[in-house]
């Protein structure tokens, strides 16, 4: 993996999340393995070097809500001014889609408004805005896959809030930015995902139940962390897609799981509207990643590789904290 010098500073926002802490152990990575003098772009507007030890020199800040509230203009704006950074990968969201049926007020605030003020500081500066979008901004009605350029039409208030943050940053900065929409997040975070629920209700010999009628492109956080290195690398702009390779329901991906654990247990297979949610799914939203492959090189592996990777990784890290 690489990321030229060019690309620094980088400004990360929702660095505690899934794929904030997966992006994040990437830009370490590449800033501990580079001399400072290749990373030192531009003295921040203060005059003085950063104070965070070898991730500084200018090169990288990683902050999440307690470093900086994305829905506070002002600190926004102070935030880049002092980092001047080259790069902004914008990954604070509002992410409880049922949630946000309940508050969509507060889910368009951080969704929409939040990424406007992110991306129009940053190209203030000249910096590229990376902002992640979702495949919910589709309604699920085409048969074959989306591609970057199908309209539109969210159906959930989490959707339409992740849409309308996509405008927003087109506007702010048209000259500088990257849509990139994403679908079926899994990876190591503070919170459960899909997978781990799964594997800890099967452990505990609970039932369990999955839909068969939502089919999508089940992600891990670490794949599509190397997916936007790539994009920026490339110096992509404008709206692209990146997601597992291949497609599948909540049902197969909760087989698939299963099966690289080693569990044996039974799955239930039924509809969504036997398992009813606050807000609407996608009944099939598949993503083409082709323009991604093309523009970058960048293969996604195949869905049910990444899952086993997941697990094996999930399973380690459990034993080496026992």
């Amino acid at each position: 993996m690489i990321l030229s010098a060019r690309h620094f500073p980088i400004l990360v926002t929702g660095a505690g999340g899934l794929l904030g802490r997966a992006l994040g152990r990437r830009l370490q990575a590449l800033v501990a393995q580079t001399p400072p003098s290749g990373l030192v772009a531009q003295m921040p507007s203060s005059g003085q070097p950063h104070s965070r030890g070898r991730l500084c020199h200018g090169a990288l800040r990683l902050t999440d809500l307690a470093e900086l509230d994305v829905t506070d203009g002002r600190a926004v704006a102070a935030a880049v001014r002092d980092l001047a950074p080259r790069t902004v990968f914008h990954l604070a969201a509002w992410t409880d889609v049922d949630g946000a049926e309940a508050h969509p007020a507060e889910a368009r605030r951080v969704n929409a408004e939040a990424a406007e003020l992110v991306a129009r500081a940053a190209a203030g500066v000249g910096a590229l805005t990376v902002y992640i979008s979702t495949d919910f901004v589709f309604d699920g009605a085409k048969p074959g896959l989306y591609v970057e350029e199908d309209a539109a039409n969210p159906q959930s208030v989490y959707g339409r809030t992740k849409y309308e943050g996509e405008v927003r940053v087109r506007a702010a900065a048209p000259p500088s930015h990257l849509v990139v929409r994403t679908a079926w997040l899994y990876g190591t975070g503070r919170a459960r995902n899909f997978i781990d629920v799964i594997l800890a209700a099967a452990r505990q010999g609970r039932p369990l139940r999955v839909v068969t009628d939502q089919v999508g492109c089940p992600t891990w956080a670490e794949d599509l962390a190397d997916a936007l290195v790539a994009l920026v690398e490339a110096d992509a702009r404008g709206t692209f897609h990146a997601c597992g390779a291949g497609e599948a329901s909540r049902w197969d991906m909760a087989a698939e799981a299963l099966r690289a654990a080693g569990i044996d247990a039974p799955v239930e297979r039924i509809t969504s509207a036997e398992m009813p949610r606050p807000a609407p799914r996608p009944a099939r939203a598949v993503l083409s990643t082709e323009k991604l492959a093309r523009v970058t090189g960048f293969p996604f592996p195949p869905w049910q590789e990444s899952i086993r990777a997941y697990v094996r990784s999930a399973e380690c890290g459990m034993r080496n904290a026992e």
